[in-house]
């Protein structure tokens, strides 16, 4: 179990448990499902709750990884 270290839509860093990690996809650009980003990932968790990070999906598969 790791922990991984991303930036939020704020700027702020957020660490996040990649074992509770269930899938990660661009963040939508448009409709009911957008964000606060236009460019980023939003990381689904098992719990069907989520995070939207300002990094692109490889380098959050990058990092997932690593940990």
């Amino acid at each position: 179990m790791g922990y991984a270290q991303f930036t939020r839509p704020d700027g702020q860093p957020v660490y996040l448990k990649t074992d509770d990690v269930q899938d990660f996809a661009p963040v939508p650009a448009d409709g009911p499902l957008m964000g606060p980003l236009t460019q980023g990932t939003r990381i689904t968790f098992h719990n069907q709750s989520h995070q939207d990070v300002k990094e692109l999906a490889d380098e959050v598969e990058r990092r997932i990884a690593a940990a």
